[in-house]
């Protein structure tokens, strides 16, 4: 739930998506996140790595989209119809769209789901997809998850923290530390959360590749 500047409160978009996720499902991980501005919109995943899955992606500066379950029609290796649901489809600043399906490791290894895979993304044509790309937990970085998932938690903005530390980025020259722009800012823990949200809108990049914690540096985006 979303409260906009004059009080009132507006609830997500609902999910786009082609299948609905059952959730709650016993022995099985299931949930949503609201992803992009404001109310945002409801994205449903029925697995943790789907979730770190989207957070990374949604995270990565080249990608400008994000769609889950999205429907595909195929012929198996038997000649028979089929549907196939692409966990997730990502559209890039270049105009090029994956999809993505997500699976455990253990599954993924497995020679028919594999040969299942080949057949379906042989017939994938270019108003689908330019490309069909298969996740496992093995795929992700544990400093890419960790840094996705503080970025989503900043979302919303926080208009005086952020103001402040836009001002003192603004006259930044070279890298510094998270720590030292939080404190020329004047805030503590909010601060903090803006420099991150401020990496979230790729204004500001880590130096390195690292956790972005307090005593990490950061730079303007190409600067």
């Amino acid at each position: 739930m979303y409260l906009t500047p004059d009080g009132n409160f507006i609830l997500p978009k609902p999910s786009s998506a082609a299948r609905r996720i059952k959730m709650g499902v016993q022995k099985h991980f299931t949930g949503s996140i609201i992803v992009g501005e404001d109310e945002g919109q409801v994205i449903e995943f029925e697995s943790h790595t789907e979730r770190q899955t989207a957070l990374v992606m949604l995270a990565r500066q080249e990608v400008v989209d994000l769609e889950s379950q999205v429907l595909f029609q195929w012929i198996d290796q038997t000649g028979k119809a089929r549907r196939h649901f692409f966990d997730f489809r990502i559209s890039l600043r270049d105009g090029r769209r994956i999809v993505l399906i997500v699976k455990n490791s253990r599954q993924a290894a497995k020679p028919d789901f594999l040969a299942e895979m080949q057949c379906l993304a042989c017939q994938v044509t270019p108003d689908v997809a330019d490309q069909v790309s298969l996740i496992t937990e093995k795929h992700l970085d544990p400093i890419e998850v960790h840094n996705a998932e503080l970025i989503h938690s900043v979302r919303l903005s926080d208009p005086e923290p952020d103001a402040a530390v836009q001002k003192v980025v603004a006259g930044m020259n070279g890298a510094a530390k998270i720590q030292d722009i939080v404190t020329a800012a004047g805030f503590s823990g909010r601060g903090f959360l803006a420099v991150v949200r401020m990496i979230r809108s790729h204004q500001l990049e880590p130096v390195a590749h690292e956790r972005i914690e307090p005593e990490v540096l950061v730079r303007r985006r190409g600067g």
